[in-house]
């Protein structure tokens, strides 16, 4: 990931300073339980590295990929 070329202003410093301030409230579910992982991570890994170059030399592969990207990166 590259980092941005830009310094940061006066103005952005108000910006974070005034988003900083701002207090947000999230509700929170006592009841709420995460559901594992529906198929194991080094499997899922295991499959990425195999059909990767066969997705990367699919024709027109590269042009679809370009499609879908975001034109403009947010600096956070």
């Amino acid at each position: 990931m590259e980092k941005s070329a830009g310094q940061s202003t006066p103005e952005h410093s108000e910006l974070k300073d005034q988003a900083m301030a701002v207090e947000l409230e999230l509700p929170v579910d006592p009841e709420f339980a995460s559901l594992p992982a529906k198929v194991d991570l080094k499997a899922m890994l295991r499959r990425i590295e195999e059909n990767m170059p066969w997705r990367s030399s699919r024709p027109g592969e590269r042009e679809r990929r370009l499609a879908s990207k975001v034109d403009v990166e947010f600096v956070l």
